[in-house]
């Protein structure tokens, strides 16, 4: 077996220390805090005076999850994989699953997703995404043949002593340490396989991680930065600097529309209206946002800018290059459920359970909103070529309807406009 022996284990941990803590780890850190919004002004504070923070909180926008969700497009009507019924039980949870799979994939670059099967009164698998650890391999730099993570991190409470535990994977047992390198648990999983499938936001070049969301992740620390600025400018300078001269304000007076000042006969009193221009401040905030959404091939429209929503056709032409991104992600996350699937496949052998070796994949694409005449005339065209039929497109309309039952409706809704035919064909003939 590999990786069993006490010094690769403790090699292992030393690789996997020296991971952590370089800058991977706090990359992935910050992605994932833009991503949630957690603690964002963190990043930003070393930009501003301390002080600032006591007039104005920081701002802390959230276009990263916004982007990286309209971005991941695979998984927003899931997956039809036809395999068999007992299949379908095993992955009533997938689709879900995968969406979030999709979408940290998108954010991080890289991640590691471990298999798992719940094997309780419902049987099913289960997938659990892992974003930071270390790769082994040995021919394919490539294709790691195990896996290293850890199972607790570090708290900010102090009182506690628990040391951090890491666990490696590989095909054949599982190994838990602690961070000193002292085994704590070793068992073979009986798997067959190394239960863990890693997906790349693209196709990996000269490394096996991919890098993320970068320019999505500056843009928004820019814009919190930008948007602070412009709060502390209004807070200071909303109503201009009041300015007075040829007065002793030894003791200080504060000013405000409800105070009424004391001041010689000879002093002067002004109000100097600030230099700065908060319109071209929210013009510099559109500008990013609408860079880095060209850039990822997405538009954006800001309620200010008014207009007709666009239709679904206005909408496909707009989206044509994000459609073809659309599509180098469908070839990665077909190639990513087949690897999934061969893992599922060894780890329902494990537990005595067989699938058909055969995975019939159909991503289901995602629909443009369309005006209701576009839709009618989308609806007969497909009736006049004959694409689909009336009980079809019923069901289309309505998803708890049965293909028979609709069918049962359509001759129910025709005898009622055959009588009214027939009445007035024989209305017609009376008169004649």
């Amino acid at each position: 077996m590999i990786y069993s022996e006490t010094d690769v284990i403790q090699e292992s941990l030393k690789n996997l220390k020296v991971f952590n803590s370089n800058q991977r780890e706090s990359y992935v850190n910050k992605l994932l805090d833009y991503y949630n919004g957690n603690n964002v002004s963190n990043y930003i504070i070393n930009n501003f005076d301390l002080e600032a923070f006591r007039e104005v909180p920081p701002y802390e926008a959230n276009i990263t999850k916004k982007f990286i969700n309209k971005m991941s497009r695979i998984y927003t009507v899931g997956a039809d994989r036809n395999v068999n019924k007992k299949y379908d039980e095993l992955t009533i949870y997938k689709d879900s699953k995968m969406k979030h799979i999709e979408r940290m994939t998108r954010l991080i670059g890289t991640i590691a997703t471990r298999i798992m099967f719940v094997n309780n009164e419902k049987q099913c698998f289960d997938y659990q995404p892992i974003y930071y650890f270390h790769p082994f391999f040995e021919d394919d730099p490539f294709r790691p043949v195990g896996i290293s993570y850890p199972l607790m991190h570090y708290t900010a409470d102090t009182t506690n002593t628990d040391k951090c535990q890491y666990i490696h994977w590989n095909n054949t047992e599982y190994v838990i340490f602690d961070e000193d390198g002292i085994i704590l648990e070793q068992n073979e999983h009986g798997l067959g396989v190394l239960p863990f499938v890693f997906t790349h936001r693209e196709n990996q070049c000269d490394d096996f991680y991919v890098e993320g969301a970068n320019d999505i992740m500056n843009a928004n620390e820019h814009i919190n930065i930008t948007m602070t600025e412009m709060q502390l400018g209004l807070r200071f300078q909303m109503f201009g600097q009041p300015v007075v001269s040829g007065a002793d304000l030894g003791n200080r007076q504060r000013f405000g529309s409800d105070v009424i000042l004391e001041l010689p006969s000879d002093a002067n009193y002004d109000i100097k209206s600030p230099a700065g221009d908060i319109m071209k401040v929210i013009e510099n905030v559109k500008f990013q946002m609408e860079l880095v959404a060209q850039n990822n091939h997405l538009f954006v429209q800001f309620a200010q800018d008014g207009g007709e929503t666009p239709s679904g056709i206005a909408l496909k032409i707009k989206d044509l290059e994000r459609f073809e991104d659309y599509q180098d992600d469908l070839a990665l996350f077909t190639l990513y459920e087949h690897e999934m699937y061969k893992v599922e496949r060894m780890i329902a052998q494990s537990f005595g359970i067989s699938i058909p070796e055969a995975l019939k994949l159909d991503f289901n694409e995602p629909e443009y909103p369309m005006t209701v005449q576009d839709q009618i005339a989308l609806d007969m065209h497909r009736l006049n070529l004959g694409l689909i039929s009336k009980a079809e497109l019923m069901v289309e309309y309505n998803k708890d309807l049965t293909l028979e039952e609709a069918n049962t409706k359509l001759q129910e809704n025709q005898e009622p406009i055959q009588t009214q035919v027939d009445q007035n064909a024989q209305n017609t003939d009376q008169q004649g």
